[in-house]
């Protein structure tokens, strides 16, 4: 049996790895961040931190912190809406694998309009053009999802997950990770997740 890897981006990983975002979007000509996270890290000052980094840089930016666990079909709908009117051209997805996969989504999307319905994603995606370029941010550990071209989203209409993979979606130019989020994190989260 053969298998098939994509690894075609850049990472940071290290006590202040987040400080390599704002200048990695400036080096990529992007102009204006969209961060999806969850309401949790936009209330717990964890978004914040981004956000700091991005306005010293003079990047703009937009929060949409709706992602839930096991995102549905509804919140990337939602999520893809709120991108289009932000007017970003990078996405930064901040949190776990929630977060990861939901912005996976709204990237792969927001290039192949084909596919709103979301569904018509599950399995190997057909679609034909790179989404919108993703930097993602892990809080937690175990699932790697923001190195990896798969995502999970629930259709809650049959409560059932269905797995995307698109070989269209590596993240990039992350993953940036920060131990100083992760070591700030409650141990019941370390253990859960890694």
């Amino acid at each position: 049996m053969t298998h098939r890897m994509i690894f075609n981006q850049t990472g940071y990983f290290g006590r202040g790895a987040i400080a390599h975002i704002a200048p990695e979007i400036t080096r990529r000509g992007l102009t204006r961040a969209f961060i999806v996270t969850d309401p949790v890290l936009a209330d717990n000052g964890t978004a914040a931190r981004i956000t700091d980094l991005l306005d010293e840089a003079g990047i703009s930016w937009e929060v949409f912190s709706d992602v839930v666990p096991n995102p549905p079909i509804e919140k990337v709908q939602a999520g893809l809406a709120a991108f289009r009117a932000s007017g970003a051209d990078v996405l930064i997805g901040l949190g776990g694998g929630s977060p990861q996969d939901t912005c996976k989504a709204i990237s792969v999307i927001a290039t192949n309009p084909d596919f709103e319905d979301v569904l018509s994603l599950e399995g190997l995606s057909p679609t034909t053009r790179p989404g919108v370029p993703i930097i993602g941010v892990p809080t937690t550990a175990g699932t790697a999802s923001e190195t990896t071209i798969n995502y999970v989203i629930t259709d809650t209409s049959k409560q059932r997950k269905f797995v995307c993979v698109d070989p269209h979606r590596h993240p990039g130019p992350g993953p940036s990770w920060t131990p100083t989020s992760w070591t700030a994190s409650p141990r019941s989260l370390k253990v859960a997740t890694g």
